[in-house]
């Protein structure tokens, strides 16, 4: 039985061709569950903040597609997205960052420029596509039918991403065959989409400027229990407060603590929340051992909630105290 909106005739003609491919596609599979994995163990590693790693082999259907429409003398060859890997990130003045772990890590056959290499009344926003194989570093059995074979990694901001999956849906593969007066529109788009993407990159930059300076101010208490409560001088109160815990024992546990506080407590600056924190260790240490050495205290952030929520009692209920520490405190 022929395949979805392909004709019998190209099965008849493609059959053995069409044999290897089904027989083959089980290590297309298994080379982007590879590639995808060393990309997100690397990325990790590295710390670099990305959306999503998401992969995907190409299916019957897009093959019988793709060699109906191209004429193929050796589609094994001259097809080389079998196996697709996309990356999604955060901010593109990371990509130098990025293509170094791609570089360190898999071996690069070919690379393309979709962003730059598109003209300037080109209408669009790539991205950049990598063809790799795996390296040296993979060896033995588990390998040896991967080695050889491509995979295409995609490179995409966040924005990139999106203007692909609304491009993809369009259908407009080229200026040409967008009318008129469409394309005037699209092209402004795009260059919205890139401005949009720089913009993002300053305010990361700023606030990493704004973090620098928090920090600094710690060297004048003054000033900088005068700064404006916000998450980012948050996390820098509670790592000065109390610099023998942890910032966090799981990951956003000091994000989820900032959220209980101002949920609870009207506060505007770094010296108010001081004001209780001070009071809720003294009452504390009225009746138990120093506050920053009890045991059960394993972050700053979870020492914050509780030296606030000591200060009272309703406050205790409000910010969502659980029941076995308040019975420990009380």
């Amino acid at each position: 039985m022929a395949h979805k909106n392909i004709d019998e005739k190209v099965w008849l003609d493609n059959a053995k061709t069409i044999k290897q491919f089904i027989d083959q596609r089980h290590i297309y599979e298994q080379l982007c569950d590879e590639i995808a994995f060393v990309l997100k163990f690397a990325m990790e590693e590295s710390d670099l903040e990305y959306s999503a790693i998401s992969k995907r082999s190409k299916t019957l259907n897009s093959f019988l597609e793709k060699i109906t429409r191209k004429k193929y003398k050796d589609p094994f060859s001259e097809i080389t997205d079998f196996a697709g890997v996309r990356l999604v990130f955060l901010y593109n003045s990371d990509f130098d960052k990025i293509e170094k772990i791609v570089k360190d890590n898999f071996k690069i056959i070919e690379k393309v420029d979709k962003l730059n290499d598109k003209g300037v009344d080109k209408f669009g926003y790539g991205a950049i596509h990598y063809i790799v194989q795996l390296n040296k570093n993979h060896a033995g059995a588990r390998y040896d039918n991967l080695v050889d074979k491509n995979c295409e990694i995609q490179i995409r901001t966040v924005l990139q991403d999106a203007w692909s999956i609304i491009d993809h849906h369009l259908v407009y593969k080229n200026t040409s065959s967008v009318p008129k007066e469409l394309r005037r529109k699209l092209n402004s788009l795009a260059g919205l989409f890139e401005t949009a993407d720089d913009q993002f990159n300053q305010l990361r930059e700023m606030r990493e400027t704004y973090i620098k300076n928090v920090d600094k101010s710690k060297s004048s208490p003054d000033e900088f229990l005068n700064t404006e409560l916000n998450l980012d001088s948050f996390k820098q109160y509670i790592s000065w407060k109390f610099p023998k815990l942890p910032l966090e024992t799981f990951d956003d546990q000091s994000s989820i603590a900032f959220k209980e506080l101002i949920n609870a407590v009207d506060l505007s600056k770094l010296l108010d929340l001081d004001n209780l924190v001070n009071k809720g260790i003294k009452k504390f240490e009225q009746k138990q051992p120093k506050f920053d050495d009890h045991p059960n205290f394993h972050s700053s952030s979870v020492a914050t909630i509780i030296s606030v929520g000591l200060t009272n009692k309703k406050l205790m209920s409000k910010m969502g105290i659980p029941n076995d520490w308040k019975e420990l405190l009380e």
